[in-house]
């Protein structure tokens, strides 16, 4: 199962921000009854002990304890040293990771959900990026990152049009629809609400054209194929090779 990941702000006091990461948690493991709580060592936990209503989390001082319950909901601890083979579809809350523990937690199986509560936004801003972590203030809010190379695809793809219009609007769709194809099979991420903005506002596209490709995005990430689209388009086999090394001196500029 696909993972719905959150992060949290760094500017509110961290009593504020423990205690919201809690309600989150104790919410959210309400309908399993159990959920994880994460820190990148057991000595952590006086941290977050210390504060109002979160006294509960000092059962985990004790070497042995590894379980305890708040609210009717059973959590487990999580540290480096303590990492668990599945996350058995329940939600995870993780307090101030560093970026190689965190990096240790996507490679966990079936968590349901997961809020990151950070110390220093760097250390959380990759994992965000790659995993569509959204705003849990704001969680209407897109993931606005794009990937360079898709970027660059479209970059491409906006240029070639403008060389050599395509013969009708059958072949305009084609190579639209081929580009998205190219990138999601070679695992570039995107969402198509996020892509739709930065075609308009990085790619020199028009709106209509970018609503269009937004469109088509959707449909593929779905898995279905849009309708009428057979597979084909105007780039050669190796062109995502080509996207790769323009995305890369682009970015070093």
């Amino acid at each position: 199962m696909t993972t719905e990941n959150y992060f949290l702000g760094l500017e509110k006091s961290e009593p504020l921000l423990f205690q919201q990461g809690l309600d989150w948690l104790i919410e959210n493991s309400k309908e399993g009854g159990s959920g994880w709580v994460a820190v990148n060592q057991r000595e952590s936990i006086g941290k977050i002990a210390k504060y109002s209503g979160l006294g509960r989390f000092a059962m985990f001082h004790k070497r042995s304890v590894t379980r305890t319950i708040i609210a009717d909901c059973v959590l487990d601890l999580v540290t480096r040293t303590l990492i668990p083979r599945d996350g058995l579809e329940r939600p995870i809350l993780v307090f101030q990771p560093t970026i190689d523990f965190l990096s240790t937690l996507e490679t966990v199986p079936n968590f349901k959900k997961m809020l990151v509560i950070p110390f220093y936004a760097e250390e959380v801003d990759t994992w965000a990026k790659k995993n569509f972590a959204k705003d849990l203030d704001n969680p209407d809010l897109p993931s606005i990152y794009i990937d360079d190379i898709a970027i660059t695809a479209f970059k491409h793809l906006k240029f070639a049009f403008s060389e050599t219009p395509p013969e009708n609007p059958t072949k305009f769709r084609e190579a639209l629809c081929q580009t998205l194809q190219i990138l999601i099979e070679n695992k570039i991420k995107f969402e198509p609400q996020a892509l739709q903005s930065a075609l308009v506002q990085q790619c020199g596209w028009g709106p209509v054209s970018a609503k269009q490709i937004a469109e088509l995005a959707e449909i593929i990430l779905s898995e279905h194929v849009p309708s009428g689209y057979e597979g084909r388009g105007p780039w050669e086999p190796d062109i995502f090779k080509l996207w790769k090394i323009e995305a890369a001196k682009a970015q070093a500029k």
